[in-house]
């Protein structure tokens, strides 16, 4: 029972119940009533009429004990006065006064204890035997209210159709109510809230509200009603008086039963604890201005989530839409290291560049930022703050978004091209595909170019076909031939541009598209071209074969007046030799040229640059070209004519006849020559294998 009701009498719970049954209130003259006193002792009353407790107009004498020891008690003498006694020296009504009684232990009102005590002095022994009558009378008495009061209560208890008064389901109040209008109202009532009802679940500061129609599936008044009106009327009696009694004292609530979606607050939560739950986090920081804001190494956050799902149904069944708390663990994060968060943030400045996924979009410039370690620590101290703000040097950018959205591609910085022979279908099928795997590449500032890494393997699969190549100084059919002519062609346009070379390699022997020192054999897996952009803004390659030349344009921003100017030198020249070879095909005296002289070179290429007037000169490459001699083949010498002799002479006809056949028989080792093709491998190519040709 709670503490504020423990002195609730059975005389109170008797009137209630009358009131509840329909029954006025009825009090007999000298029925005895109770009340406790301060102390806890129960004290016994004869019933207030209008005039007092016994007719007087005066309080009556209020005794409590069998004799021995008495304390005085304040009664007061009006129409509230035995109301007022119930509790010791407490004012009575409004027109009371106070009057000193005395008790010593619970004995029953006597309205004749004026009598009585004015006897004692005279009589002792008679009145002990009044005394003695008097105690018997108040045991009767209590022992007929007790039975009177239990047989209430009980009456009350198993009398009462309805739920008790004062249970509630959930918020909804049914006491006094039949199962079935019970029922009704719980569905009215909890619907309603239901449908609005709102639970926030609380993380970390962070409140993330879950709808409560979006997680039940309505509510179950049938059972929620039973639940409110089993509450009194099941169990033993001990157990159903309780509960009826307990429901007068507000003390008794049943829960509403809801039909909970498990699958909708599985996948709410699971939202949930995507967003709030975390690992834990480094430190991270953002530049403002000349200031470096550091936030420091975060927790991670993880809750128990069946737990949160149980308590969340727990809510909705008491129709608690009050917020909910989480009880979550942390992990700790790695702690700060001032020394890698400088390596992180120290950097170069960089300027804006364009998105190479469109060649449109612009990339905003970085500054440069420079940290100073011991500052840092300094500032930073224990780490006990959230954040910090850290002296930073700052270097902007050359080039910025503003001015890269007006330069992009803005000027031609080169434009080359050579020619070839459409008539060689396959070897200019290639080139047009090598063109075209080029053209449209983005160089940002500082990038590298690699051409065999942008036109890739030279492969029938990727539509390459077989033409004329060059392997250790031989002419063979190799898939690919010919796309060091697009290759080349590029090289010419990379050093008008004054572009950065990283790697080129001279053909073997010379070719005829290019001038000496501006060609750029290429070999996939080998031998390769590559380039960077030096510029401070980005760069893109127009590159095609239109009818028979190879085309190409070198887009970029001129930051001053540039040109370039190309010069090569011949350092020595190497001269062919004529080489004749006897070949038993072919008729005494007889001469076919096999293969052709090529003259060899040793080169150096410059490049002059002149800027806004001035002129500076620099080694572009230096070049070596193999020479080639002439190979003639040549018939053998005619045998020897023999004298005439006598009729034995036509044995030697015989021999003649014999060796003439022998010289036919050869022909078919004769071999073709063949016209000189353009070749792709470096002066020290000669080593090369027949995998890994020139084209």
């Amino acid at each position: 029972m709670d503490e504020s009701n423990k002195n609730i009498s059975v005389d109170d719970i008797l009137r209630e119940y009358q009131t509840m049954s329909g029954q006025p209130p009825q009090e007999s003259a000298y029925r005895p009533l109770s009340t406790t006193m301060e102390n806890g002792d129960q004290v016994w009353r004869p019933a207030q009429n209008e005039t007092g407790y016994d007719g007087r107009t005066d309080a009556g004498a209020y005794y409590s004990g069998n004799g021995g020891n008495v304390e005085p008690v304040m009664v007061h003498a009006a129409s509230d006065t035995g109301r007022s006694a119930r509790k010791s020296g407490k004012k009575g009504g409004k027109h009371g006064r106070e009057q000193t009684v005395y008790r010593e232990s619970p004995r029953v009102y006597n309205p004749n204890a004026e009598r009585e005590a004015a006897q004692q002095g005279s009589d002792p022994n008679k009145n002990k035997k009044k005394k003695k009558g008097t105690g018997k009378k108040a045991a009767v008495a209590v022992v007929t209210v007790v039975v009177l009061g239990a047989g209430a209560a009980l009456g009350y208890t198993y009398a009462t159709g309805t739920v008790f008064h004062g249970v509630t389901a959930g918020t909804v109040e049914v006491g006094g109510l039949s199962l079935t209008d019970a029922k009704t109202k719980i569905e009215q009532e909890v619907g309603k809230v239901l449908e609005s009802g709102t639970i926030s679940v609380n993380i970390e500061g962070n409140s993330y509200p879950i709808a409560v129609k979006d997680v039940t599936q309505g509510v179950d008044a049938q059972a929620s009603a039973q639940a409110a009106f089993d509450i009194g009327h099941t169990g033993n009696m001990m157990e159903r008086v309780s509960g009826a009694f307990g429901a007068l004292l507000g003390q008794k609530s049943s829960d509403i039963v809801v039909k909970l979606d498990n699958d909708a607050l599985n996948q709410k939560l699971d939202e949930i604890a995507s967003q709030a739950l975390t690992e834990p986090t480094k430190e991270t920081w953002t530049l403002d201005g000349t200031n470096l804001i550091l936030t420091m190494p975060k927790p991670g956050v993880s809750f128990d989530q069946e737990k949160v799902k149980d308590d969340i149904y727990k809510q909705i069944e008491s129709m608690n839409f009050t917020p909910y708390e989480v009880e979550t663990q942390l992990t700790d994060p790695e702690p700060l290291n001032v020394d890698t968060l400088k390596a992180e943030v120290d950097c170069e400045a960089t300027n804006a560049i364009v998105d190479k996924t469109d060649g449109k979009t612009i990339i905003p410039e970085q500054p440069g930022i420079q940290m100073d370690v011991e500052q840092a620590k300094q500032i930073i101290g224990d780490g006990s703050q959230e954040t910090y703000t850290i002296p930073v040097t700052v270097t902007p950018a050359k080039v910025t978004k503003e001015v890269l959205d007006r330069a992009l591609f803005r000027d031609v910085l080169a434009s080359t091209s050579t020619s070839l022979n459409t008539g060689n279908a396959d070897r200019t099928s290639n080139v047009t595909l090598a063109a075209k795997n080029m053209n449209g590449t983005i160089l940002n500032p500082g990038e590298e170019f690699s051409y065999n890494g942008v036109v890739g393997p030279r492969t029938a699969e990727r539509g390459f076909k077989a033409a004329g190549a060059y392997s250790n100084g031989q002419l063979i059919d190799e898939v690919g031939g010919g796309v060091c002519q697009p290759s080349s062609t590029l090289y010419m346009a990379v050093l008008r541009a004054d572009l950065e070379v990283t790697e080129r390699s001279n053909h073997s022997m010379t070719v005829a598209y290019t001038p000496l020192g501006q060609d750029a054999t290429v070999s996939y897996g080998s031998l390769d071209f590559k380039f960077k952009n030096n510029t401070d803004y980005p760069i893109k390659l127009v590159t095609v074969r239109e009818g028979s030349e190879m085309k190409v344009t070198i887009l970029g921003t001129k930051v001053d007046d540039k040109t370039v100017r190309l010069e090569t030198d011949v350092l020595e020249t190497l001269e062919p030799q004529t080489v004749e070879k006897t070949d038993s095909s072919l008729s005494p005296g007889e001469k076919k040229v096999e293969q052709s002289a090529v003259t060899g070179y040793k080169t150096i290429t410059y490049k002059y640059v002149t800027v806004n007037g001035q002129t500076t000169k620099e080694v572009a490459n230096r070049s070596s070209y193999r020479k080639r001699d002439k190979v003639v083949l040549v018939g053998p010498e005619a045998p020897a004519k023999t004298p005439a002799t006598t009729p034995s002479s036509g044995t030697s006809s015989s021999s003649s006849t014999s060796s003439t056949e022998s010289s036919s028989s050869g022909a078919g080792n004769s071999s073709s020559s063949t016209t000189t093709a353009n070749t792709e491998n470096t002066s020290s190519a000669s080593s090369s294998t027949p995998s890994d040709p020139e084209s």
